[in-house]
């Protein structure tokens, strides 16, 4: 197997895409509804600045904004797994769908991971895969970030994968697949 030339592409079936959501994407998506909220704050205590009138009291104005502020901090993660969890069920209502399931896609190159995904793609450098784990049903990928994701490939449904050459990779590579 020729490393410079190492690519593998998998499209994930159902099972997988569920629990890629559940595990992965959630929390990520998470961080991107966290920082539109925030800055839909930014903006709008920016906004404001620039209609304070003459005439109005300065001291008004940034109590009203502080109070918006708190306001904001106080319900922030509830706007934010409300905001997600809309997005996730509008998702399992989508994955009825072949054409939304066939944009579920992880690729795996000699120097990074991608996970492709109809509301995002999201890379991984090799270097951050902690553990390797080979089980009779799954392979699993542990990801060493902030909230360590889990990438999980169904070794049941082996329809036109290649795992033994994901397995061969990540085994001469990457770290030692520990199989279970």
């Amino acid at each position: 197997m020729n490393i410079a030339n190492f690519s593998v592409e998998f499209k994930l079936n159902t099972l997988e895409i569920s629990k890629l959501n559940k595990m992965y994407l959630k929390n990520l998506y998470q961080k991107r509804v966290q920082f539109f909220f925030t800055s839909v704050l930014v903006f709008s205590v920016f906004f404001n600045f620039f209609y304070l009138e003459n005439d109005t009291d300065l001291i008004i104005w940034i109590i009203r904004n502080v109070i918006f502020i708190m306001f904001f901090l106080m319900f922030r993660y509830s706007f934010v797994n409300t905001v997600c969890k809309l997005i996730f069920r509008l998702t399992k209502k989508l994955l009825k769908f072949d054409n939304f399931i066939n944009k579920y896609k992880l690729n795996f190159t000699n120097s990074l991971i991608y996970v492709r995904s109809p509301l995002g793609e999201f890379t991984h450098k090799w270097s951050q895969i902690d553990k390797a784990i080979l089980t009779k049903d799954f392979f699993f990928l542990y990801v060493k970030e902030k909230n360590n994701y889990i990438i999980s490939i169904s070794n049941k449904y082996n329809n036109d994968r290649n795992m033994t050459d994901l397995i061969a990779f990540v085994e001469s590579n990457v770290t030692q697949v520990i199989k279970v």
